[in-house]
């Protein structure tokens, strides 16, 4: 019997003195520098403060359209290897950081597009998926729009409109 104690004595001595070192695992896994922090669907800028009466209806659209911006995600991601993803990140942390006076709209998407050196098909399935993406994002925005009191609405940014053709 006295075996069995001690037997147990140590297991629970070594799980004691291991525990810490799990923890500390678990919570370095969590925040991995290159851990992606799942995106909502439902993107709205900081300065928009949604009522409690808008967010239900808000999560409600997230609920919806999460699932879809994930799979359209998860399908530019797959086109990129990991050292593309990493220039991609690069690039857009380097825009970030020059703030107002770094590059914008068109050029900065084709910054990033440089930075990334896409084969031709890794372009054409990037750029397919990213319109997707863009017109997914549209989507979600003509639904929020309604949700949103006019002074909110100010808030959002202002997008040029698409140009039409003109007739030959």
């Amino acid at each position: 019997m006295t075996k069995f104690w001690r037997c147990l004595l140590s297991l629970s001595l070594a799980a004691f003195l291991l525990s810490p070192l799990m923890a500390e695992d678990a919570k370095a896994k969590k925040n991995r520098p290159n851990a992606r922090k799942e995106q909502p669907a439902v993107q709205l800028p900081k300065d928009i403060t949604l009522t409690d009466e808008q967010k239900p209806k808000v999560a409600e659209l997230e609920k919806e359209y999460a699932p879809k911006m994930k799979e359209l995600r998860e399908k530019l991601d797959k086109v990129m290897t990991e050292e593309q993803k990493k220039a991609r990140l690069d690039a857009m942390k380097e825009a970030r950081e020059k703030g107002k006076e770094g590059k914008k709209g068109k050029e900065l998407a084709q910054a990033i597009k440089d930075a990334m050196k896409l084969s031709e098909e890794q372009q054409k399935n990037y750029d397919e998926t990213d319109k997707k993406i863009v017109a997914l994002r549209q989507e979600i925005l003509e639904k929020v729009k309604p949700l949103l009191t006019e002074e909110q609405k100010a808030k959002l940014p202002k997008r040029p409109e698409p140009r039409k053709k003109k007739a030959a």
